[in-house]
């Protein structure tokens, strides 16, 4: 295949790696800590210089993934990780592995 298609098609070299995020707020949060606790977890997720996609309230879910074109890194899933494990009022918090952001989910 020819790297013009490669490309349009994320395949090989232009491949996106994410993965999947889990984590629960403590039920004992107001909502103006879950707020707070929400800014916190953008900010950390942007400064890092990856995307979320997905939401909750007190239970989240979703993906994290690298800007643009970009692929998430098992560097990246650990700092994340981490963030949310040395938070106090976070619980069960889960990352995937890194899979294919577009061709990585089964139906």
């Amino acid at each position: 295949m020819k790297k013009r298609l490669r490309k349009k098609r994320r395949l090989g070299e232009f491949r996106e790696d994410c993965f999947e995020l889990t984590f629960e707020m403590s039920p004992a949060l107001s909502n103006d800590d879950i707020n707070s606790l929400t800014d916190m977890f953008i900010d950390m997720i942007e400064s890092n210089g990856l995307q979320f996609g997905g939401g909750g309230n007190s239970l989240w879910s979703g993906i994290v993934q690298g800007p643009c074109r970009g692929s998430a890194t098992e560097s990246d899933r650990r700092t994340v990780l981490d963030w949310l494990n040395q938070h106090p009022d976070v619980l069960n918090a889960q990352a995937g592995p890194l899979r294919d952001a577009w061709y990585g989910w089964s139906s």
